[in-house]
């Protein structure tokens, strides 16, 4: 039984923090943009004022000089220093200063707003000959400004001027312009938040009502009942949304799985029965020994067509007589003492090209029944492998079986074997029906049959590639198939090669 979630667990309220965060950071944002902008706003202006200020005390400067016939230079201007400082007031410069180069006080309206800590940067500026301005911000929407600037008449530089200005009214219009847009936003975002939670909450409500009934549902779930009544709720939601259509395709979803509980229960019986059944183990057993018993027949009838009259067939197929018969024999006490083989088998050095060799010798006389030739291609090379000699030769024997059987008759099956990446490659091909993609992705299934009346008529059983599938697994290797409808058919496996391994 789930736990029912938390109220702080819930989504409406995890979206109302959420929308409430958003919200709070995006007005924070905004406020600290328009005051970074105003306060640029207000420097950029202080800086056309102060140039503005600076050209026209030059223009006065000049005049005084020009009128008292002194000299351009710092002497007349500390001489004139008196008439400079009344016309400046007179042109409504009342808070002023006048220094020398090298930064003696000459004039002063106010000597305390000019001396001191009040010397600011600015005026360190000014005697390097660099106009600058102080901006200072206090408490109480107060805001002053000073200003130093070099005096240069005709060239020559003949003093310092400082200027001090009070901005207090331009700073509290910017506070009051902030205040007033904060309160805007505060409002239109109280609005928002509120149209989205009631939004959110009126698509929750059947989401949270489809938990209550998927709650109800998982608790009998396992006794196969359940109140239907709990249904007739959802089929009652009438939204045309994205909700609406979830709600009514649930209802239909629990259904169904009603119906398909009880039909799984009706089956279930039965199922547990096919699989305790020993109709596996038999055509496993069926499949293993057919085919060195086919080998051993093959020969056999050979020998008794020929009798003595070919000695190297005879003693050729005596001797693959007795090797299946003892491969036979072998694989018939590994059934009976073992339950999975691939627990417990030894792994040893294999030669792939011997192996090969062999067993498409072995199924020469099958091809040729089937009118059908094999051709090896085996390039020069070491192809040793970790394995074992046995199961390596049952993927082989699986692999050019299929290749005769679903070959076409009269056709070419071609083997290749080649060591490509630290790997031991081999590829059979066939001429045939081919098989599709559908097909493709069921081969390697136990008792799949793509063509399931030409595989019985060949005595298949549909384990073949399944059991060469884990054959492959227990050496960790690969194998994979190709093919093209009413072409070709291409089977690949890999073997690491000796020393490659990695379990």
């Amino acid at each position: 039984m789930c736990r029912k979630s938390r109220f702080f667990h819930r989504i409406l309220f995890k979206m109302s923090v959420w929308v409430f965060l958003l919200g709070f950071v995006s007005v924070l944002i905004v406020t600290y943009i328009v005051k970074a902008q105003m306060r640029q706003n207000i420097e950029k202006q202080i800086t056309e004022e102060m140039n503005s200020i600076q050209s026209n005390c030059e223009l006065y400067v000049r005049q005084i000089l020009l009128i008292n016939s002194a000299s351009i230079s710092e002497t007349g201007f500390e001489q004139c220093a008196y008439e400079i400082e009344q016309q400046l007031k007179r042109a409504g410069y009342t808070d002023i200063a006048l220094y020398t180069m090298d930064g003696r006080l000459l004039r002063s309206s106010k000597l305390q707003r000019f001396s001191g800590e009040n010397r600011r940067k600015d005026f360190q500026f000014a005697r390097k000959l660099r106009s600058a301005f102080t901006l200072r911000y206090k408490k109480q929407n107060y805001c002053d400004v000073y200003f130093s600037m070099p005096v240069q008449v005709m060239g020559q530089q003949v003093g310092i001027l400082s200027y001090y200005q009070d901005y207090s009214a331009l700073y509290k219009r910017e506070w009051e312009t902030i205040g007033g847009m904060l309160r805007v936003m505060v409002m239109a975002f109280g609005i928002i938040y509120l149209m989205i939670w009631f939004m959110i909450r009126r698509m929750i409500r059947p989401v949270q009502q489809l938990g209550r009934i998927s709650e109800d549902i998982s608790d009998h779930l396992k006794d196969g009942q359940f109140d239907s009544n709990m249904l007739e709720k959802l089929g009652d939601v009438k939204r045309k949304d994205e909700i609406g259509e979830l709600s009514r395709n649930y209802m239909q979803m629990v259904s169904v799985i009603k119906e398909q509980f009880e039909k799984i229960q009706e089956d279930r019986d039965h199922i547990l029965h096919l699989w305790n059944s020993r109709q596996e183990f038999y055509n496993n057993v069926t499949h293993e020994l057919k085919t060195p018993l086919t080998t051993i027949s093959g020969y056999a009838q050979l020998l008794e067509e020929n009798g003595l009259g070919d000695e190297e067939l005879f003693y050729n197929g005596i001797e693959h007589i007795l090797q299946e018969s003892t491969r036979l024999h072998r694989m018939v006490i590994q059934l009976l003492e073992m339950q999975d083989k691939g627990r417990y088998i030894r792994m040893g050095q294999v030669d792939a090209a011997v192996v090969l060799r062999s067993v498409t010798d072995a199924m020469q006389t099958k091809a040729k029944r089937y009118k059908n030739c094999l051709i090896l291609d085996v390039k020069q090379g070491d192809y040793l492998v970790e394995g074992q000699e046995d199961r390596i030769r049952q993927v082989l024997i699986n692999l050019i079986d299929n290749g005769i059987k679903y070959g076409r008759i009269g056709g070419n099956i071609r083997i290749r074997l080649a060591k490509e990446d630290g790997a031991v490659q081999i590829t059979v091909e066939n001429q045939g029906e081919g098989m599709d993609k559908e097909e493709l992705s069921h081969i390697f299934e136990p008792f799949y049959r793509a063509d399931k009346d030409r595989s019985r008529e060949m005595g298949s059983s549909g384990l073949g590639l399944s059991i060469s599938k884990k054959i492959m697994e227990e050496h960790g290797g690969t194998i994979q198939a190709e093919s093209e409808p009413g072409g070709y058919t291409i089977f690949r496996v890999c073997f690491p090669a000796a020393g490659e391994r990695r379990d």
